[in-house]
């Protein structure tokens, strides 16, 4: 009886361990995911971004990741401004905020987001959706390999948003980097040539500025012939 009573302790001790371990696992995950977000949004410019004076996270539906993202608020900034969290439990009340992050609990609605969203400069973010599809970032299960997400190039387009480079790496959008590496070579090339077009300019400034150099070296050797020629004939003239 002892040893059962002394066994049953130890399990209750392990299980209570185990639920602990679980629950604080749950709140890292959703401080992990508000990670991501925070995090991704140093990497997006949206237009007209210069007069921003207060970025805004919509959230759609879940609690815990709500107020996850009103914690980080309450601490920190975005590109040295402050952000809102707005949190929307219908989706028909979502505005285009900077950011619509719909969660995982919310997938079946993202469509329906997506269709009030569309075209309005607004980075649609989903959680392991089916439908990706419907939004800019999928984020992916945590752990889950280096990749921490996936982007909808073609939705990325469609709502005028530009990544960072860094952000377009871990996303692995290959089509992305590989146009702005394009445009990247393009200008590059542009700007070469227009350098090598001033050298060129440069090149004939300078043999213009030689030709003129003798040019004048030359007159001045004539004006010192003549010089010496007016000297002769007033000596002639003396002389006589």
């Amino acid at each position: 009886m002892k040893n059962f009573q002394k066994y049953f302790i130890i399990f209750i001790s392990f299980l209570l361990v185990v639920l602990s371990s679980e629950r604080i696992y749950s709140q890292t995950y959703e401080e992990m995911r508000a990670l991501w977000i925070y995090n991704i949004a140093y990497g997006v410019s949206w237009e007209d971004e210069s007069n921003i004076s207060k970025y805004t996270i919509g959230v759609f539906s879940s609690d815990d990741e709500f107020k996850a993202l009103k914690k980080l608020a309450a601490s920190k900034t975005i590109k040295d401004k402050p952000f809102e969290v707005i949190k929307y439990t219908n989706y028909e009340d979502i505005k285009p905020n900077h950011i619509v992050y719909v969660t995982k609990n919310e997938n079946a609605y993202l469509g329906f987001v997506y269709q009030k969203l569309k075209g309005k400069n607004v980075l649609i973010i989903s959680d392991r959706s089916r439908q990706p599809e419907y939004s800019v970032i999928n984020l992916r299960k945590p752990c889950e390999g280096k990749q921490f997400f996936d982007i909808n190039s073609q939705l990325y387009n469609t709502q005028k948003l530009k990544f960072t480079t860094q952000l377009l790496r871990s996303g692995g959008d290959r089509k992305i980097l590989n146009e702005i590496y394009a445009e990247t070579n393009r200008k590059l090339f542009e700007i070469q040539k227009k350098l090598e077009q001033k050298e060129l300019e440069i090149i004939e400034k300078e043999k213009l500025l030689k030709e003129q150099k003798m040019k004048l070296k030359e007159q001045e050797l004539l004006l010192k012939e003549q010089e010496k020629l007016i000297k002769e004939q007033e000596e002639l003239l003396k002389n006589k």
